[in-house]
């Protein structure tokens, strides 16, 4: 299963910046912000609610369009691309984890799993055999068959860290990853999160707002009113 080891890439901001209009009025979420991740780093975004980190994160996500400025994704820029052309690399190179986990309710953890495998149109045997070795990779082959509402929140957070896995992608973004989760649980999801880091050598991108959790990265950067105020660049 060689394949599955993806490799870590690159993620490039210059000068971006986004603005929202919010009841007539113009809101800066992002101000001119510029940094560059190396590949296969592992970094925290923090910064008080509204300081525009998780805006940057579905930046690097592709999620947003800058308003103005460039996104590169391992050398490539991607803010001038079409939909269709973003939403590939969201599919192939780019994998999300989120603090309400975002999975399917009436689909079982190895469905869940498989989900991103449709959408490439990869066979069923290997999208199984994929699904398979993530799920056994986070600790959970003997719940393959259950349903999210069958498993604790650690549990249905690493099936989500699963599916962000099962396309190999070159990075993971996890966006308030343990917000929903008790403090065990918590340090056992980040934990499994820089063994896989290991393991996969994705760049891993976390947004916390606990000092705890962003103390584990390698470098923490600091958000205020959609500025950078803090951090090594």
């Amino acid at each position: 299963m060689d394949d599955l080891h993806g490799k870590g890439v690159n993620v490039e901001l210059k000068n971006v910046s986004r603005l929202f209009q919010i009841g007539g009025e113009t809101f800066q979420a992002l101000a001119d912000v510029t940094l560059s991740v190396p590949a296969g780093e592992h970094w925290s975004l923090v910064g008080a609610s509204g300081s525009g980190k998780s805006t940057l994160l579905y930046m690097m996500g592709l999620l947003e369009r800058p308003s103005s400025g460039e996104v590169w994704i391992d050398g490539q820029r991607t803010d001038t691309l079409k939909t269709g052309e973003r939403a590939l690399i969201r599919n192939r190179r780019i994998g999300f984890v989120f603090q309400n986990f975002q999975l399917i309710p009436r689909t079982t953890s190895l469905e869940n799993v498989e989900m991103p495998l449709l959408y490439q149109k990869v066979p069923f045997r290997e999208r199984q055999e994929r699904a398979k070795v993530l799920l056994s990779q986070v600790g959970l082959s003997d719940r393959e068959n259950h349903f999210p509402s069958q498993l604790s929140g650690g549990q249905q957070q690493r099936v989500a860290i699963a599916r962000a896995l099962v396309t190999s992608p070159g990075i993971v973004l996890a966006d308030e990853p343990t917000g929903n989760l008790d403090t065990a649980s918590s340090k056992d999801i980040l934990e499994l999160l820089e063994h896989l880091r290991t393991i996969h050598r994705f760049t891993l991108i976390l947004v916390t707002h606990d000092p705890l959790v962003a103390s584990r990265a390698q470098r923490q950067i600091r958000l205020s009113d959609g500025r950078i105020v803090g951090g090594e660049l």
